[in-house]
């Protein structure tokens, strides 16, 4: 008995010390992460880096997916505006060991008490409550791509959501002017009209219903404008972001539908990829059509195969530089613009040879 009690009483100090151990291993990980970020910036600030030379502000970018070719481009367009004004842009949490999400790196910003932020916003409740700790500390916040209205941000950095649902429209009557090339004639053999073309638009679970409607708006009146006597069916998707599986599993669920849409329309980058990989696996290239979302060389070359309809690519560059010069101009003067929309072009079979680079993009398997 004495022996079991003893073991008991082991067993729970054990317990308590490893209950211990592993909030006090994260706050220290916290802590030395602040610290590290805190010596970059002194170091930014007194000129010790690289070539030695200073900055005037130092800003930091915060996205929801570090490796993404789109949020790289952006961060370079940000960079090259940057270092035109003598400020310093760092991606935060690239050279961090663990993976932040965008509100503990926001977290680390406003501890870090850096001079502007670029964030990739959400209406989450907590990013607002974070956006708004920031600038009640007298760090301006600009929302990049995806906005949080209701927040003290003092810019928001985006693109047209009308204008683009405006242009997926577009595309969809090209996609049906498509069919009728390819002998589709509208009728079934006993004269009666053809079922409405199923479209079906992929958007973020976490994507507002305001931004939802407003895409689908312009796309409704996109579509309302043409005479072509087919009706349409459109629904929404949601898809879970989070990380690459996620996505690819909700995307085979489309191609495992007893209907499967005509025409799919992605608003990311990663769902268009992993649209176009899903088309090739279920062999429904031709059968489906994806009108995508960005100019990876990945999209491009699917393009130019066939394989994606076409792609509504956002300039990526005046993105990035818009947010830049929207910090720079609060922290001169006190104010900015509220909004700032950046350029988007079309991408189909016409003109997707002027958009490929030079080096051999990767295969679509």
């Amino acid at each position: 008995m004495h022996n079991n009690s003893e073991k008991n009483n082991s067993a729970h100090s054990r317990r308590r010390i490893a209950g211990l151990i592993i909030p006090t291993a994260i706050f220290a990980l916290a802590i030395l992460t602040v610290g590290v970020l805190l010596y970059r910036i002194y170091l930014v600030r007194q000129g010790q880096e690289g070539d030695e030379k200073s900055f005037d502000r130092y800003y930091v970018m915060i996205t929801d997916d570090l490796k993404s070719s789109f949020w790289q481009s952006v961060y370079s367009g940000a960079q090259s505006t940057a270092l035109d004004k003598n400020v310093f842009v760092e991606l935060l949490g690239s050279n961090l060991s663990y993976d932040y999400t965008p509100e503990e790196l926001m977290e680390i910003a406003i501890s870090s008490h850096v001079d502007g932020i670029m964030v990739y916003g959400g209406e989450t409740e907590r990013m607002k409550e974070l956006i708004d700790e920031a600038s009640q500390k007298g760090i301006p916040v600009v929302t990049m791509y995806s906005d949080n209205p209701n927040s003290q941000r003092c810019s928001f950095v985006g693109v047209s959501g009308y204008n683009m649902g405006r242009e997926y429209g577009r595309q969809v009557t090209d996609v049906l002017r498509e069919k009728k090339r390819l002998s589709y004639n509208g009728a079934t053999s006993n004269g009666e009209e053809e079922p409405p073309i199923g479209i079906t638009m992929l958007v973020d679970k976490n994507m507002s219903s305001s931004d939802q409607n407003v895409i689908m708006s312009g796309l409704k009146d996109s579509l309302s404008g043409e005479e072509n006597g087919t009706g349409y069916d459109i629904r929404t998707m949601a898809v879970d972001n989070s990380n690459p599986f996620s996505v690819e599993e909700s995307i085979r669920d489309v191609f495992m539908e007893e209907n499967i849409p005509d025409i799919l329309i992605c608003l990311n980058e990663l769902d268009t990829t992993c649209a176009y990989q899903a088309a090739i696996d279920y062999n429904m290239v031709g059968s489906v059509y994806i009108l995508g979302y960005y100019d990876s060389d990945k999209i491009l070359n699917a393009i130019s195969r066939n394989v994606v309809f076409s792609s509504v690519a956002i300039d990526t560059n005046e993105l990035g530089s818009f947010c830049v010069e929207a910090l720079e101009e609060y922290n001169e003067s006190g104010n900015t613009s509220q909004y700032f929309t950046a350029d988007i072009t079309l991408i189909d079979r016409n003109n997707v040879s002027q958009f490929m680079t030079k080096e051999e993009p990767a295969d679509v398997e």
